[in-house]
């Protein structure tokens, strides 16, 4: 403890104070040229060793009650003040058509840099990157703040790659069975908030910052990335469906009529892991394609779908403005007398907060499962004319619904009993009336 007081004094000590100006109506702009000198290897002690560090939710009692202020701040990725590692950082400019100065990370050394804090608060952090080949694995990141490492979590943060299906039709054998479809990277430029790995904690990660200087250090644990930029944001909570409901309502959201969209999810158009391939099933006639004699895809998920932070995306497009029911033909036959749940997003938001963690209960068989609240009655999604993505994002909160509490499950444990969520189509259609007894 006094070795890291020590080091903090000195690092304070170390601090160039710089200029920064604000743009009207927008973030404020960071022109970066402090430093600490804390070295590669002394970060890399403390990743070697974080049991002694506070967990998540310890710090954030350790600030209950603190402020969650509106300020916005950007780091732009190429202007770090400080590296350190076998190769000297890349600076990129308007790299993959993001215009601005980013910045290419290895699969190990460190960039830092430094934030001018005008409002003490909580903060929550989002990188943006475009993930460069590698070795296919997840990104992973360590994050210090002030040259310490604030919380356990943030040893060890991980960002997805973006796979897709090498084709969209596909080979068969000489007997008729499907062939799996190699899964192939498609890199883009994606803006992810800081999660728990392990995904205890299911709600971003978020610093205590006082006002003033501040740096933060990014340490490259696992694989290269393109860093475009680092974003200190607090996003808004979304309302709860009947306050979106009514919002939506009031803004003219009217029923739909005679509307059906249907996906077969083998037909994802993006996936964060290549162990999110096509799957294939023959317990249910009810499985579009089905065949008793040859195995065909026509699933997604199961035990692939078992780690904390894999997400699949579908698109689809709508033909008229207005409320659409959502339905999944899905079976989740992990455990007995749990739900499993996930994230769902549609356009990239979570459209109202129960949709930040909807549960799954068990059944052993196939089901057509219609979002609803716990009454029964079924969300209305309002959803405008043209294209729209659908995105389901696994956490790891497996619920009793009896009142036991939960078991904490380990990653291997995971693996060794995994949730099953398979899902066979989603079906977007317009809302029942009261009194109709329209069929899914």
């Amino acid at each position: 403890m006094k070795k890291r007081l020590k080091k903090s004094l000195t690092n304070l000590l170390a601090v160039c104070m710089a200029l920064s100006f604000a743009c009207p109506g927008g973030p404020w702009a960071l022109k970066v040229q402090a430093r600490t000198d804390q070295s590669l290897e002394e970060y890399k002690d403390v990743l070697n060793y974080t049991a002694e560090y506070l967990d998540f939710r310890e710090y954030q009692e350790q600030h209950q009650g603190s402020a969650w202020p509106e300020d916005m701040y950007v780091l732009e990725g190429g202007d770090f003040v400080r590296s350190e590692g076998r190769e000297e950082p890349e600076v990129l400019t308007d790299y993959e058509g993001r215009a601005g100065k980013s910045v290419l990370t290895r699969d190990t050394g460190m960039v830092e840099y430094e934030v001018d804090i005008r409002t003490e608060g909580m903060y929550q952090m989002a990188l943006t990157y475009y993930p460069v080949e590698g070795n296919g694995s997840s990104i992973q990141r360590a994050f210090f703040l002030d040259g310490e490492l604030p919380y356990k979590q943030l040893s060890e943060v991980e960002f997805s790659r973006v796979w897709v299906n090498s084709v969209s039709e596909w080979a068969s054998d000489n007997q008729g069975n499907d062939l799996k479809p190699t899964q192939v990277e498609a890199p883009e430029w994606v803006e992810s908030q800081l999660y728990d790995a392990e995904g205890y904690v299911v709600e971003p990660l978020s610093l205590y910052l006082t006002a003033g200087k501040h740096t933060i250090t990014v340490v490259s644990q696992r694989e290269p990335m393109v860093l475009g930029a680092i974003t200190l944001k607090n996003e808004k909570t979304p309302l709860d469906y009947q306050e979106q409901y009514q919002q939506w309502f009031g803004d003219g959201g009217k029923d739909t009529s005679g509307q059906l969209v249907e996906i077969q999810a083998e037909y994802a158009e993006k996936k964060s892991s290549s162990m999110l391939y096509p799957t294939q099933d023959q317990s249910s006639p009810a499985i579009v394609p089905y065949s008793a004699r040859a195995l065909k895809n026509n699933t997604i998920g199961g035990n692939s779908w078992s780690h904390t932070g894999q997400w699949i995306e579908w698109g689809f497009d709508v033909e008229q403005d207005g409320f659409y029911n959502i339905a999944l033909h899905a079976k989740q036959n992990f455990v007995k007398g749990i739900y499993v749940s996930r994230k769902i997003l549609l356009d990239g938001q979570v459209p109202f907060s129960e949709m930040s963690h909807y549960g799954f209960t068990y059944n052993s068989d196939w089901e057509m499962i219609k979002l609803s609240d716990e009454a029964g009655e079924p969300y209305r999604f309002y959803l405008t004319a043209g294209h729209h993505t659908l995105r389901m994002h696994r956490d790891s909160r497996l619920r009793y619904l009896s009142d036991r509490p939960p078991v904490r499950h380990s990653r291997r444990a995971e693996r060794l009993c995994p949730e099953d969520l398979q899902l066979c189509a989603g079906r977007f259609r317009h809302p029942e009336r009261p009194g109709s007894a329209a069929p899914v």
